[in-house]
């Protein structure tokens, strides 16, 4: 009884101090530049292919069928 009663606060124990240490941070940002990976175009991507004019076509549809007055009247429920 008292064997796995020890395992199991010994496992307790070293879970609270492994959570307890300091990791190192990632700096991405040194000396006024940006050191990640460069942003590219939204429509840069092999669904568009580099079509300006085709991705804000698409954007523009995408927003017209998030309109929500021509979702029509809701019907009676009967």
């Amino acid at each position: 009884m008292k064997r796995p009663l020890l395992l199991m606060v010994a496992g307790a124990l070293a879970l609270v101090a492994a959570g307890c240490g300091e990791s190192p941070s990632v700096t991405v940002y040194k000396q006024g530049k940006y050191q990640g990976k460069p942003d590219a175009e939204p429509w840069g991507n092999d669904a568009f292919k580099g079509d300006k004019l085709a991705w804000e076509r698409a954007i523009k549809a995408r927003n017209e069928r998030q309109d929500e007055t021509s979702r029509g009247t809701p019907t009676a429920a009967n």
